[in-house]
């Protein structure tokens, strides 16, 4: 969801479970966190780093359209 769309779209943010907020480095992802937070949402988590972090660790990613995963 981009973050633009948060606060209209609120309501379909899950309230239950773990909810991981990311985006390419995490700045942007923090800044949703800390959106959803003041807005009394406790369920959700900020991806530190964000994806460029998640590649440079060699977790495991997939692509939209089957190609060689990247973060760009």
């Amino acid at each position: 969801m981009p973050m633009h769309t948060v606060p209209a779209r609120l309501d379909e943010i899950p309230t239950d479970g773990d909810v991981v907020v990311v985006c390419r480095s995490g700045g942007r992802s923090a800044q949703v966190v800390a959106y959803l937070l003041a807005a009394g949402r406790d369920n959700v988590r900020n991806l530190d780093g964000g994806m460029m972090a998640w590649a440079r660790a060699g977790r495991p990613m997939i692509s939209e359209d089957g190609g060689a995963p990247q973060v760009a």
